[in-house]
């Protein structure tokens, strides 16, 4: 049966798509069976994945609303053992509609528990906040991992998280745990950085992963490209760390072959 994995903080700019599409690739490429699910209206998932209404022949939101079933929606990849369920703008009436379907609370865990035996990893992309598809992403999860910038805003973002996490648990999944968090565009020279990243090993001393993501010049050339850094440029710094920390979540999983 297949790990549920939120990439999770209510902030923007930290690196959460990047992270859950490049780890998701490193765990294709591992031979672990990937789905990866763009909850994010912005789809950044999804174009960095190449597909665009073109190429969609069922996305998120049909699954929400009844209108497709989830194994209709489950679209292949350039990369060998890496499925997406993508995610296409919507329109204000279909936003309306997306709304009141997530009152259940526990919409995307029913939809997910029915498929997720096909995969060894199913991962959440979540937008930069706490309601809607995050909260049912919380719900669905059997854990999250957290993408962090070395700044005081961020910290402040955990803190939140971390109430949030306490709610969910008490209320509605007293099985989801924190994998761990991890630095992204992370410089190792810079005061402002280390200070951070110290306050965070001083905070959450069990959590924090080994490996960081380092500050990568090559991030913008995939931005523009619109393809993930691990497809393009393989062998770039920040390619290499996802390697390593995608082997480093393997290992906590127990999943070595």
């Amino acid at each position: 049966m297949g790990k549920v994995i939120s990439v999770i903080l209510p902030k923007g700019g930290v690196g959460k798509t990047t992270s859950a599409v490049n780890l998701a690739i490193k765990f294709a490429e591992r031979n672990f069976k990937t789905l990866i699910v763009d909850l994010d209206p912005t789809a950044s998932c999804s174009h960095s994945l190449g597909f665009n209404e073109e190429n969609v022949f069922g996305d998120v939101f049909d699954v929400f609303s009844y209108s497709k079933t989830i194994d209709k929606v489950i679209h292949s990849t350039e990369v060998e053992n890496l499925f997406c369920i993508p995610q296409m703008k919507l329109n204000s009436i279909e936003e309306g509609r997306q709304s009141r379907l997530m009152a259940n609370n526990f919409l995307l865990r029913n939809i997910i528990n029915s498929i997720r035996e096909n995969f060894e990893f199913i991962i959440f992309d979540c937008p930069p906040y706490l309601f809607g598809t995050t909260s049912l992403a919380l719900i669905a999860s059997d854990s999250i991992i957290v993408p962090i910038r070395t700044d005081e805003y961020s910290l402040d973002a955990i803190k939140t998280l971390a109430k949030r996490v306490e709610y969910v648990r008490t209320l509605y999944n007293n099985n989801l745990t924190v994998d761990g968090i991890f630095l992204t565009v992370y410089e190792r020279n810079i005061k402002a950085a280390f200070k951070v990243k110290s306050e965070l090993y001083k905070r959450y001393p069990s959590l924090m992963m080994n490996v960081s993501i380092p500050k990568d010049v090559n991030m913008m050339n995939a931005t523009f490209s619109k393809k993930p850094l691990c497809l393009i440029l393989p062998k770039s710094r920040a390619s290499l760390a996802y390697k390593e920390l995608a082997s480093e979540l393997i290992t906590k999983y127990n999943l070595l072959f």
